[in-house]
């Protein structure tokens, strides 16, 4: 690229180039505008479809709560005393009429970015379920929180397909946290062992790849509204107004992008295991308080992802602090961040002899999808089944235990190299 514009290339590929190139080999080899991806993709339509396939899946209904029953719902008499913020919504969740019509508990959507708030995306239970002394229910109440950009007089909130994958995601947390049923809130929802936490939700992540899920979570914003299609047709050069749901061709060229510089995706999730080992693996105090972090940091990272810094431009290895960055180190992943790991990778260090072992969230997260819901994703009979046999127990019981009743068998890699194209 460099030399066809008569620019030298030094033959190094810099952390800074990646994601300009990433997105232009997507543009160039895949014919994939992620940008025109989200004008199918508007938050509001996006997020009652996923509600929708959960309703459909776990025999859920999803209400939301608005207007003068939020006065009815919090205790004060006040509707505003139940949310945080204007911009919150807020839904009862209830078990439908083949479930027993039952509360399951309260669902938050904080969407939109604003001073102060948590800067990514995440979900966090606000109220655990749990049996109290009185032997009665106690009912979880779940948050999602995102940082998507706020909707406009002229063009809705847009989700890129990526964000659209981490709504999923997240919103999977949320359900696994609604629908669990424990006596001891200890062992509530997603308080499992760390190599199994994101396997629910990853499980999930692959609804956002099945051509007719795609499908029925879009809409093109400018099939919304009359005042949507005027303001997209202010920008769109005379182009004839695209169809209401994505073209089947433009899924296709999405799908194939799937796994697209993987590998690199991967040295990266490495990256940051063996950082996150290496500091929480020295033998005294005096060790780690000689630990220089940053020049650790930067030097696995170029070992490990070969991706230059400015360290090769003679700024050394102290630059950036990028580990100061990475609130899992202490918000939970401490030592654990390998569970992370897309995959079983064995990579061995020689400086603290570590060995990233099959025991991983996406490995059982793609042998559940590929065994119960691959051939086909919206059965509702097994989507009952992972509801009570897995979703259900949440720490409760232990984990390869579920893992086993749930798949009839040991969890295996199979499926999930086979997802790779390995296998």
């Amino acid at each position: 690229d460099l030399e066809s514009r008569g620019e030298p290339f030094d033959g190094r590929y810099y952390l800074w180039d990646h994601r300009f190139y990433d997105r232009l080999m997507l543009e160039k080899e895949y014919s994939l505008d992620h940008q025109l991806i989200a004008e199918f993709f508007p938050l509001q339509h996006a997020i009652e479809g996923m509600l929708k396939i959960f309703e459909e899946l776990f025999g859920m209904q999803f209400v939301e709560i608005t207007g003068d029953d939020r006065a009815k719902v919090a205790p004060s008499g006040k509707g505003s005393d139940i949310v945080w913020h204007e911009d919150v919504q807020i839904f009862s969740v209830w078990d439908d009429a083949g479930e027993g019509s039952g509360f399951i508990g309260y669902l938050y959507l904080d969407l939109f970015p604003r001073e102060g708030k948590y800067g990514h995306a995440a979900n966090f239970n606000l109220q655990p379920g749990f049996i109290d002394t009185n032997g009665n229910r106690r009912y979880p109440a779940t948050a999602l929180v995102c940082n998507f950009t706020k909707p406009t007089e002229k063009k809705p909130s847009l989700l890129k397909h990526d964000e659209v994958v981490t709504l999923f995601h997240e919103l999977g947390h949320g359900i696994h946290d609604l629908v669990s049923k424990t006596i001891y809130s200890r062992f509530h929802g997603t308080n499992t062992v760390r190599d199994f936490v994101e396997a629910p939700s990853q499980m999930l992540e692959n609804w956002c790849w099945t051509p007719s899920q795609l499908k029925s979570l879009s809409k093109h914003y400018s099939t919304i509204s009359p005042e949507y299609l005027a303001s997209w047709r202010e920008q769109a050069n005379g182009k004839p107004q695209p169809p209401e749901r994505i073209p089947d061709e433009v899924i296709e060229n999405l799908i194939r992008t799937k796994h697209v510089n993987d590998a690199l995706f991967n040295l990266r999730q490495l990256h940051f295991g063996i950082f996150d080992m290496t500091v929480h693996e020295p033998k005294d105090h005096e060790e780690v308080e000689n630990l220089p972090v940053s020049a650790t940091y930067n030097s696995l990272r170029k070992q490990i992802t070969q991706m230059s810094g400015p360290e090769v431009l003679g700024q050394g290895n102290e630059w950036g602090h990028g580990q100061a960055t990475f609130g899992h180190l202490i918000g939970g992943y401490d030592a654990g961040y390998y569970g992370y790991l897309r995959y079983s990778w064995p990579f061995y260090h020689p400086s603290i002899c570590l060995w990233l072992t099959t025991s991983s969230s996406q490995v059982y997260s793609t042998d559940m999808f590929y065994t119960v819901f691959k051939s086909n994703p919206m059965n509702p009979t097994e989507g009952r089944r992972y509801r009570h046999q897995v979703l259900e127990k949440g720490g409760s019981q232990d984990e390869m235990t579920t893992l086993t009743q749930f798949l009839g068998r040991e969890p295996s890699t199979d499926a999930f190299y086979k997802e790779l194209g390995l296998a």
